[in-house]
């Protein structure tokens, strides 16, 4: 890839991770914001990030945002709600304390607290919801190869077959059977399977995971587990050339037949795609048949890093043929009605929250590595990947990230609203708010706890560039 198109790339990553933390903070503050104005409580800043304001105005003289400021400040990480009396009691006057959020009730408190990651959660839940309502094509669960002494050989699956559940819950498109075996891994359980052979019988097994404590990304988790996504048998002939591809580059047109690869007879598409893959950066001698007649190319595939891999490109897309066919025997459409998506939107975001508490808390004990730990890098990368894919991975995204924005928040850490939230439960049981000094020391203990898990995740972050 050219220096100017990384730069490109950068750029764009970079819009679309302060898009995409845009839309979260507002929706986590706006939680905050909106609780404490319903009760009474006034708010004097709505801040979406952090330090020197770029853009702020003024909410209306009278009425419900009375006087508060709204703000978009420089540092796209993070925000706040500073409302009257937050824990600075002694500048409220006798007319102001009805206004005041230490003068609330620990009821109100508790509840302007909680609902910033409750708004994350019922965020996630219409995100996911419209993803099921506009819809999702995928190619079937089709079992491609199996290598041989693998996990999934073991577990007696065979190529041509199809998954048909994940620990019990019913699949359709590769995508559910990917989510369900990573939801399973990533906590360190085995993965049960259902699917249907050759003779249309169903048939169950346990995949033993190999993961050990790290997290599978990319490729590798097909890798591991040792079996492929089923594909059709195609022909190695060219459907379409990617612009400013290595195929184009080499001189391969649309209409060309792979015929050999360092001097190897290619007998199909999937044969072909093995060779580009398996020789990033390297020449390869190639024969094609255009027009019945022959021709020798050298075409160097691009070099593609994809999780702790690097894998060859070239930059082309088969030829499919009749592709309404070629749909109806490999890809499935789903779609719901509103009622049905928003019940499939509350059950993903519980499954995604209960999956975020059992990796932290498997990260915590050492059973599981915190190399899988992003930072605002990583973020950044996949916020951009998805936004190019379209609306529903970017959608897909935006709900993964409020659900793990939403449960870091509940945890009983101080400086988070968990935090806050224990404090006030203490105070419950005892019948008064802990001491200041109790409070300055818990504050200094959160504060270390977040820089050193954002320095962990950055660091993570670098070792990946490298």
């Amino acid at each position: 890839m050219m220096s100017s198109e990384i730069v490109g790339a950068g750029v764009f990553n970079i819009f679309a991770f302060i898009v995409v933390i845009g839309i979260l903070v507002t929706v986590h503050e706006y939680g905050h914001f909106w609780v404490a104005r319903k009760m009474g409580v006034k708010v004097l800043r709505f801040s979406v990030g952090f330090g020197k304001p770029l853009w702020s105005w003024r909410g209306k003289s009278s009425g419900a945002d009375e006087g508060t400021e709204y703000v978009i400040a420089a540092i796209p990480l993070g925000g706040y709600v500073k409302m009257l009396g937050e824990g600075d009691s002694e500048e409220i006057t006798e007319a102001e304390r009805h206004q005041s959020f230490d003068h609330k009730p620990l009821a109100a408190r508790a509840a302007i607290v909680v609902a910033g990651p409750l708004f994350n959660f019922l965020f996630a839940i219409a995100a996911f919801a419209a993803i099921q309502m506009i819809g999702v094509s995928g190619l079937k669960p089709i079992i491609g190869e199996v290598a041989p002494n693998s996990v999934a050989a073991e577990a007696g699956m065979r190529s041509g077959e199809e998954i048909v559940a994940v620990d019990g819950e019913p699949v359709r498109i590769w995508q559910e059977v990917i989510e369900g075996i990573v939801s399973q891994v990533v906590v360190g359980d085995a993965v049960k399977l259902s699917w249907i052979d050759s003779s249309g019988v169903v048939k169950n097994g346990v995949l033993r995971n190999p993961f050990g404590k790290s997290i599978p990304e990319g490729m590798d988790l097909f890798e591991k587990l040792g079996f492929s996504i089923g594909r059709p048998k195609l022909d190695a002939v060219i459907g379409e050339v990617v612009a400013d591809s290595a195929a184009q580059r080499a001189g391969l047109e649309s209409g060309d037949r792979v015929f050999k690869v360092a001097g190897e007879k290619v007998n199909s598409w999937g044969e072909w795609a093995k060779w580009i893959k398996s020789s990033p950066g390297e020449s390869l001698s190639m024969t094609v048949i255009r027009d019945d007649i022959f021709f020798n190319l050298t075409l160097t595939p691009e070099e593609v890093k994809v999780g702790e891999k690097t894998i060859g490109r070239a930059g082309v897309m088969a030829y499919q043929g009749d592709k309404k066919r070629y749909r109806e025997l490999w890809y499935r459409d789903i779609q719901y009605g509103p009622i049905d998506a928003l019940w499939r939107g509350v059950e993903k975001s519980w499954e995604l929250s209960s999956m975020t508490l059992q990796v932290m808390g498997r990260m915590l004990t050492g059973a599981t590595s915190t190399d899988g730990l992003s930072g605002p890098i990583s973020i950044a990368k996949y916020a951009g990947n998805s936004m190019d894919m379209g609306i529903v991975s970017f959608l897909s995204f935006l709900g993964l990230v409020s659900v793990s924005l939403g449960v870091l928040n509940l945890l009983p850490i101080p400086m988070l609203d968990g935090g806050h939230l224990f404090h006030y439960l203490i105070e419950w049981i005892r019948g008064e708010p802990l001491p200041e000094n109790a409070m300055l020391v818990g504050q200094k203990i959160g504060i270390i706890f977040l820089v050193g898990l954002m320095s962990l995740a950055l660091y993570n972050d670098i070792l990946r560039l490298n």
